[in-house]
């Protein structure tokens, strides 16, 4: 019986963990009260990273964004820098439409007239 338990409870504690690993590149977040968001660059090299979004618009649930819908004009873990626009094609189901740029580990978030600073980590 105990052998079972053991099996069971080594599957079932595998499962929990990813099939694949993924690597933050850079991520900027603000904790401004009340507003918080956060955009992860997830990746393996500065191009085509995924882009997660979250903000207390959302409980703080990670969107993933789709390439179709943002450009990313650059981005650089060296220098800490990033200058992306996502556009929301008038999908209440996705984040607003905003800007993120920024150089030396600092960002601006704009979306609509708000302006958010925050930090952009890329020692991951």
């Amino acid at each position: 019986m105990k052998h079972k338990f053991v099996l069971a409870f080594a599957l079932l504690t595998s499962r929990a963990e990813p099939a694949f690993g993924s690597q933050t590149a850079c991520m900027f977040s603000t904790d401004e009260v009340p507003q918080y968001y956060e955009v992860e660059f997830i990746g393996y090299s500065d191009t085509e990273p995924m882009i997660v979004f979250r903000s207390e618009l959302d409980s703080g649930k990670g969107f993933t964004l789709h390439p179709e819908n943002y450009t990313l004009r650059y981005l650089s873990q060296k220098a800490r820098a990033v200058g992306l626009k996502f556009d929301n094609p008038e999908d209440s189901t996705m984040p607003p439409s905003f800007t993120l740029a920024g150089v030396d580990g600092r960002a601006t978030l704009k979306i609509g007239p708000s302006v958010i600073e925050g930090d952009l980590r890329c020692d991951f």
